[in-house]
C-alpha cells in the first residue's frame, strides 16, 4: 500500500533533483543522491555512464542561473523501501524522460540510480 507521506517525500526529492540539477547546486545533489549512485543514458549518440560526482560536475558546468527548473512527475511506484519515479524534466535546453530509482534509508528517500533518455 502506498503511503501519502512517502509520495510527498519522493516528490520532494524530485523537486530538489530538478532544481539543483538546473542550478548546479552540488550540496543539494549530494543530499539526494547516494554517494555510489550513477547516471546512465545515451547522450550525443554515445552511452554515458557517470558516477554521482561526474554527474554533479556536469550539472555545475552547465548551470544557468537564469534558467527556471521544469519537471513533472509522471508516475511513482513504491514497494516497501524501494521506489521508482518517472520524471519528465528539462536540462541544458533538452527535455528528458528520467527514471529515478530510490531507496528509503534511515527514514529518507535518496536516489540510487538515474536512467534517462532525451526526447526527440
Amino acid at each position: 500500500m502506498t503511503n501519502s507521506a512517502d509520495i510527498a517525500a519522493i516528490t520532494e526529492v524530485v523537486r530538489v533533483y530538478a532544481t539543483a540539477m538546473t542550478s548546479g547546486d552540488r550540496a543539494e545533489l549530494e543530499r539526494v543522491f547516494f554517494e555510489k549512485a550513477c547516471e546512465v543514458g545515451h547522450f550525443q549518440g554515445e552511452l554515458l555512464w557517470n558516477a554521482r560526482d561526474d554527474f554533479i560536475r556536469m550539472c555545475e558546468e552547465a548551470a544557468d542561473p537564469s534558467a527556471k527548473a521544469w519537471w513533472e512527475v509522471r508516475n511513482i511506484s513504491i514497494h516497501g523501501d524501494i521506489a521508482v519515479a518517472h520524471v519528465e524534466d528539462d536540462w541544458a535546453g533538452m527535455r528528458f524522460d528520467t527514471i529515478l530509482t530510490m531507496l528509503k534509508h534511515e527514514g529518507a528517500w535518496r536516489v540510487m540510480a538515474k536512467a534517462y533518455r532525451i526526447q526527440s
